[in-house]
């Protein structure tokens, strides 16, 4: 398949200059994808699908335009790229555009482990199968517990880049998922909220097929989460210490990684303008993009614009280093692309030397934060107010599930009070952070 998109991608390529287009760039994707849903042991939604497509932009005196087609012949590609010079002349120019510098490209060494050779021989009934038996193991585990839904999906996807400079490459990355959702009424006579259905659940997501969590893991945490919020009640009003569980960790560093982009730093949309080698976090924090961890979500050999990748400092002992710039962000800013076109790759929190327990342990009144909700994380300002639900800390244990609050402080406040960070690092996104703890944040309940 890859070989077949370069030829296709090199094709155009050839097309292009024969045309006397100045700049041109193609990429071509194509992916498989098969997913279930099960619920009450019977499936819901059985689906697999196939998608192909090529997306060119050509660029003549600094004024491009971009086609796409779902048609990868040739012959129906020539007369949208005839179409598409045509109208070049009425598009505004922009003078920051253009391709990376031609020795900034290229392929990173190494097999970064993305793509899973055994991806063909996993058979569709071992898939069902496996979303049938979580489902029944989760279920097992309590016989209060209802099912949302069970679930497994996986994906095969090949993807090809070329450009004017010469470059052409690609390569091919498999995923896997399988998780598990389920409910509980809350019949409890203590909580606010009983006769309420709680909800919660677990997943697995990798990309080698061998490297999912068992099922009876994913069934055991989904029980435990969902057991876990019976009578839930409203928190006081208070400033406490917050515990950010892992996949809260890893939300919050999403709006950080947004901060740090080029495209919002030149269009001064982030609270971190201007703050280049200035200390943005406490000095415990250093934050790495790496795109070279083998197996993970987000590696890769190249940007979307076929810069080679390698790893970039984003923060280190607190000191802001680097912005993620693509080449047009750079350009715009005045500096280098950093190989960030198209987003980040594998965000990394370096993990501290703390058990998440003791962090826990750490608070005497707080709470561990295990839901947020709500657009309230603002960027550009820094405001971040969210909804929120977790487990309250008394006297260093997990005391009882609060929901129905609002947590708020600022990015730059949160950031500067990240005292704690824990060991365990949660892998299941491109952003791979453990948990940690923030010493001090308003909670807004009764």
């Amino acid at each position: 398949m890859l070989e077949t998109h370069k030829e296709l991608a090199k094709e155009i390529i050839r097309l292009t200059k024969k045309k006397n287009v100045e700049l041109a760039t193609v990429s071509i994707g194509n992916a498989t994808s098969f997913q279930v849903n099960v619920r009450n042991q019977k499936i819901d939604l059985l689906k697999e699908a196939g998608s192909s497509g090529v997306t060119i932009t050509l660029c003549n005196q600094q004024r491009r335009s971009t086609l796409t087609s779902n048609d990868l012949r040739i012959e129906a590609i020539e007369p949208l790229i005839n179409s598409t010079i045509e109208t070049l002349p009425y598009m505004g120019q922009d003078e920051y555009y253009s391709l990376p510098d031609s020795h900034e490209q290229g392929r990173a060494e190494g097999d970064l482990e993305v793509y899973d050779s055994r991806y063909s021989t996993v058979e569709s009934q071992d898939k069902i199968a496996r979303a049938l038996e979580l489902e029944q193991e989760t279920l097992q585990q309590d016989q209060r517990l209802q099912t949302e839904q069970s679930d497994y999906s996986d994906m095969i996807s090949h993807w090809v880049y070329a450009d004017s400079n010469g470059f052409v490459d690609g390569y091919t990355k498999t995923h896997y998922s399988t998780g598990m959702s389920a409910f509980v009424e809350d019949a409890s006579e203590q909580g606010e909220n009983k006769a309420r259905k709680q909800t919660d659940g677990w997943y697995s997501f990798v990309s080698q097929h061998d490297e999912l969590e068992e099922v009876s893991l994913i069934a055991q945490k989904t029980a435990e989460r969902v057991l876990g919020k019976l009578g839930t009640r409203k928190p006081k009003t208070q400033q406490c210490p917050i515990v950010f569980s892992p996949e809260m960790a890893r939300g919050f560093l999403s709006g950080v990684c947004s901060a740090i982009s080029g495209g919002n730093i030149y269009r001064k949309n982030s609270f971190l303008v201007d703050q280049l080698n200035a200390k943005v976090a406490h000095e415990n924090i250093n934050l790495v993009d790496d795109p070279l961890i083998p197996k993970k979500l987000g590696s890769r050999y190249f940007d979307s614009e076929g810069v080679k990748a390698k790893p970039l400092v984003l923060i280190e002992k607190g000191i802001l280093k680097n912005y993620m710039l693509s080449t047009y962000s750079a350009k715009k800013l005045g500096m280098r692309t950093t190989g960030h076109s198209g987003g980040i790759s594998n965000v990394v929190l370096s993990p501290g030397n703390y058990a998440e327990q003791e962090l826990i342990s750490s608070v005497k009144n707080g709470l561990y934060l295990t839901s947020l909700s709500g657009q309230g994380a603002n960027i550009t300002s820094g405001d971040y107010s969210r909804g929120a639900k977790g487990i309250w800390i008394e006297n260093g244990k997990l005391s009882y599930p609060v929901s129905e609050f609002t947590i708020a402080s600022t990015f730059q406040n949160i950031l500067q009070n990240i005292t704690m960070i824990a060991s365990e690092v949660d892998a299941r996104s491109s952003i791979l952070s453990p948990a940690f703890k923030v010493d001090s944040m308003s909670v807004s309940g009764t």
